[in-house]
Parts: C-alpha cells; structure tokens; sequence
C-alpha cells in the first residue's frame, strides 16, 4: 500500500475549500454541468470541482506514480437514459496499466487490497454520501494507514456498502 501518496492526499485534503470538493464525480467544470477539467483548470477556475482523487492527480507524488486524469467519451450507446446527451468527461488513469482506469486504476496504482479505493473515496461508502466533506476523507485515509495489515481487511468490511 502506497501510504506515502495516500498521506500526501490526506494533508491536501485536510485543507481543501470543501467548495471544491465534490465526492461524486472525478472533476467537474461545475457542480451542475459534466465535461473534461484538466489539471491547469481545476487550479485555476474557481467554480471546477473534483473529488479526492480527482485532485490526488494533481499532486506531485501521485504525478511521479502515474496517475492522471484522461478524458472519456460517454457516447450515445452507452447512455441509459434517452435523455442524457453523449459528452465528454474526466476519468482517472494510471500509466501502470492504461488498459485500467477508475477505482481499479486506483487500487493497481496504489497496490490496494480489493474494495479499498471504493471504501475511501466513493461516496456511497461514506455516512454523508454525496455531502461528505474532504476533511472526513482525509480523516479516513489517515485511519487506513495507522491500520495493521492484520486490521486493513476488517476496517475494509467494516465501511463497505456492498
């Protein structure tokens, strides 16, 4: 486990403006709109939004690693809703594996046992769900790296929606 990236994250995130912060979507030029955010526009755009992982690619020890946040094309054959419109959007990578991207990508890039990038940074395994703040994040991530090898499965179980 790549404690050292995770500890970097949890002191970024520790003081994050939790405006910035949106646990449900990888980066976001807004709250209320999807669509690609590079890294030079999540810094420089006040309104883009991303969640912890979002901004982990950002950091330069999670740069060094391999992570980035590419872009996806969400097409009008994957789309579940007649409604929804195809549109471009953030998706988190690792160079490690560009075959990989999302949580899985998280998992290989930071040797996580299975389910633990889920536990940490999607918001369905969090109390507050989609109002979790980065703070709590960050207090989790922390959790997780002062666990034993022996505790890291049953803290995994232990916050696993699924």
């Amino acid at each position: 486990m790549r404690k050292d990236l995770l500890l970097e994250l949890a002191d970024f995130l520790q003081k994050l403006d939790p405006s910035r912060f949106d646990i449900r979507t990888w980066r976001r030029p807004d709250r209320k709109s999807v669509g690609f955010v590079s890294d030079e526009q999540l810094h420089s755009d006040c309104n883009t939004v991303a969640c912890a992982v979002g901004w982990a690619a950002t950091l330069p020890g999670w740069k060094k690693a391999g992570f980035y946040v590419g872009q996806l094309e969400v097409r009008a054959e994957d789309l579940s809703s007649a409604f929804s419109q195809p549109h471009t959007m953030s998706m988190i990578r690792w160079k490690g594996n560009p075959e990989t991207d999302s949580y899985e990508a998280v998992r290989q890039g930071l040797d996580l046992y299975p389910r633990m990038a889920e536990v940490l940074f999607d918001y369905n395994n969090y109390a507050d769900e989609e109002f979790t703040d980065p703070e709590t994040v960050a207090e989790r991530i922390r959790e997780f790296c002062a666990a034993s090898e022996a505790e890291l499965q049953n803290l995994i179980c232990s916050y696993d929606d699924q």
